[in-house]
């Protein structure tokens, strides 16, 4: 069982967020607490990755005494969590619950608006223990004076820290890579031709690990798609997934109109052999779209377990376009051990999901020879997905509504049609203001109509 649990944290009184979910999707008004509910999802799981960061930082164990070093742990999440959500003194008091198997993380606050973090005894433990063997490793290695110091070798250091991460993955029973695509990521494609130079100090923590994960992935993208395959084929052993990886490439060809490359003199965006545009220049949709298109197709090659918080996929894209995104990351959720979690807006977004719900409701068990009308390496399991309206309000006592209809297994229409009722309300009653107009006009001209 992998849950978090949240209250009274921002706009979001009460949440219950079951993260074992395949997929999940959030919708709601603006400020209803969306990207906070992603937030705490994202900084509960990446408390894994920050703890193999604190590890690895060799300085610290020499300039403390070893009583000192789970507080200075837990100043350095703390820091963390600042960096997703801001300072906390002026915050409410909350509680974040993060369990995950038999363990279990609580952040709260203290009465100084402090942020507090308790593990149970197991897991605290457990991460002491690891924290006073990294400090050994450090300092014996620093003491013995020996020529390939492991502080001094390269390649020692990263056989350590992936023996390290392969231990926390252990302690915290997740392997996944946690990535957070945030909104607003057309900015990044206007100023690709300076992401390496750009200082990224002051933005939020989840743009900046987003910003450094585009620069880590860049360089996979030198050539484009068939040729990065062709040379992955060459270099890694182990079979890939033709089929799916097909897929994918049509459907990224579909909702991109072209193919990209990361090149020596900047990121291009081809649509012939000859013809191509800087990215910078090419359309907010496309630059909007890239990444999210782009690290699903690298996830499917390489057959890699992630976890995906996508905000907004629909922005700046054609509904045709907004539909093939949705397949696009079903596929990569169906053809590896991934999940994903997305926020929208979009009734589009709502709609591409309902027909991937209903497909596997009626197609999964259909009998004959019959063409599949949705193939099923892009069908949505309604066991392992998640529908939830999001809503703000301090009369609120939970903030989550579920939208799933158990017996069509699909999100409630009455949610879709919610703005188009309103929209056809309104339209109604200006046309009854102008019919009744009309009428006063031919009643006070005396015409008559046979």
């Amino acid at each position: 069982m992998n849950k978090i649990y949240i209250k009274q944290f921002g706009p979001v009184q009460e949440a219950d967020i079951d993260i074992d979910k395949k997929m999940q999707v959030f919708i709601g008004t603006q400020a209803s607490g969306k990207s906070t509910v992603c937030k705490v999802i994202y900084f509960c799981q990446k408390i894994r990755d920050y703890t193999l960061d604190f590890l690895m930082d060799g300085n610290q164990y020499f300039n403390n005494h070893k009583n000192e070093y789970f507080n200075l742990y837990l100043k350095y999440l703390t820091k963390q969590f600042m960096g997703c959500f801001g300072k906390t003194t002026h915050m409410q008091k909350f509680k974040i619950n993060y369990v995950f198997g038999n363990k279990q993380i609580a952040i709260t606050l203290n009465k100084d608006g402090y942020i507090r973090f308790k593990f149970d005894d197991e897991l605290q433990e457990n991460l002491n223990s690891l924290i006073n063997e990294a400090a050994e490793m450090f300092l014996n290695e620093l003491n013995s004076n020996k020529i390939n110091a492991i502080i001094d070798n390269i390649t020692a250091l990263a056989l350590l820290k992936q023996q390290f991460k392969e231990r926390l993955y252990i302690i915290f029973e997740n392997n996944a890579e946690i990535m957070y695509i945030p909104a607003g990521r057309s900015l990044l494609a206007t100023m690709s031709e300076q992401l390496h130079d750009f200082s990224i100090a002051d933005m939020d923590l989840t743009m900046q690990e987003f910003i450094n994960l585009i620069r880590n992935k860049k360089n996979k993208f030198g050539s484009k798609i068939p040729d990065m395959v062709k040379n992955y084929t060459k270099t890694v052993r182990g079979q890939i997934n033709n089929n799916a990886l097909d897929m994918a490439y049509d459907l990224i060809k579909s909702i991109f109109k072209a193919d990209y490359t990361s090149e020596n003199d900047g990121e291009k965006i081809y649509f012939d052999e000859r013809h191509w545009v800087k990215l910078m220049y090419g359309s907010s949709g496309q630059q909007e779209v890239l990444w999210i298109l782009m690290l699903a197709f690298n996830i499917i090659l390489e057959n890699q377990k992630s976890f995906v918080i996508i905000e907004e996929p629909e922005a700046h894209l054609f509904p045709i376009a907004q539909k093939d995104v949705i397949s696009l990351i079903s596929l990569m959720l169906n053809s590896t051990d991934s999940k994903a979690i997305i926020t929208t807006h979009s009734p589009y977004i709502l709609t591409s999901l309902n027909i991937l719900l209903y497909s596997d409701k009626v197609e999964r068990n259909s009998k004959g020879k019959r063409q599949a009308i949705i193939n099923k390496n892009l069908r949505v399991n309604y066991k392992t997905f998640g529908a939830y309206k999001l809503e703000s309000g301090v009369n609120e006592s939970n903030s989550m509504e579920n939208l799933l209809d158990e017996e069509s297994h699909m999100i409630s229409t009455d949610y879709i049609d919610e703005v188009s009722s309103i929209t056809n309300i309104e339209l109604d009653k200006l046309l009854d203001l102008y019919k009744g107009e009309v009428n006063g006009k031919v009643r006070r001209s005396g015409s008559i109509t046979l």
